[in-house]
């Protein structure tokens, strides 16, 4: 297991963020954005097991909690680690399953539920709270970490696709025109277009654009099976993904007609 790895599943890695959060007065989106990042990176979820077994199949785990059986409840009550799931002792809430990770929690959140809700008997401050009306951001929030993971650990391995192809992105735009923004970037020949896979890489990057530009640039989310596509027919020659972040990476122009090949292919 990689010291990344290790980092992740450490209880901290969720419970610091949340209590961040705590301490913010008042709170912005920047603030949520920055929460709901980490829960989808932390790898070290305890689940109900009914619930991953009807989510993705999974009723066999690294680790299991049993508390007392109960009555179905439309909350679906999580925890960040077993040291958070121990203070639930006594409480009818069934058999818990982990680590899981945070991916696959936020993209299997279904209406079937009307909350999330996170760390139920611990201090205020290491709780949060996800009504179901905001399970399409969490989720979107999964397929963001998936695709960042799936870019980072490439290497020089084939494109990602069915991580990117599932994946929403912030496209830059020209403001005046809307069309896709083709600008040039040290290293890489020719005009590239540029993608952001969650608000705040794009957030970042347009807060350091010289105060001339930022009126000229927009943003506009495409679906991955859209994006490389229309990437495609504008010609150009790659395209950076989270431009000027620790993350940035690059896509060729091979690597944009395959996803746009893929995303077309019949299922």
């Amino acid at each position: 297991m990689s010291s990344r790895d290790q980092e992740a599943i450490a209880p901290t890695f969720a419970l610091d963020a949340l209590v961040a959060f705590a301490e913010r007065s008042p709170a912005t989106k920047a603030d949520i954005d920055q929460v709901m990042r980490a829960l989808a990176t932390h790898q070290g979820w305890y689940v109900p097991v009914h619930f991953a077994d009807r989510a993705w199949g999974q009723t066999d785990f690294d680790h299991l909690l049993r508390f007392p059986e109960g009555k179905p409840t439309r909350v679906l009550n999580v925890f960040s680690d077993e040291g958070s799931a121990r203070l639930a002792e006594g409480h009818e809430i069934g058999l818990y399953g982990g680590p899981v990770s945070g991916v696959q929690l936020m993209r299997a959140l279904t209406p079937e539920y009307d909350s999330l809700m996170v760390n139920y008997a611990s201090p205020r401050e290491h709780q949060w709270y996800v009504a179901s009306g905001a399970f399409e951001i969490a989720a979107t929030w999964g397929t963001t970490i998936g695709a960042e993971r799936a870019l980072a650990g490439r290497g020089s391995g084939r494109v990602p696709v069915p991580e990117l192809l599932a994946h929403r992105f912030h496209l830059l735009l020209e403001r005046r025109t809307q069309e896709v923004a083709q600008i040039r970037l040290p290293d890489i020949d020719g005009a590239v277009a540029i993608c952001f896979t969650a608000e705040d890489r794009a957030e970042e990057f347009m807060a350091n654009l010289p105060p001339p530009a930022r009126p000229q640039a927009d943003l506009t989310l495409v679906p991955g099976s859209r994006l490389f596509d229309l990437v495609r027919g504008v010609g150009v020659a790659g395209l950076v993904v989270n431009a000027g972040s620790d993350d940035q990476t690059a896509l060729s122009g091979d690597d944009i007609a395959e996803l746009a090949g893929r995303a077309a292919a019949p299922l």
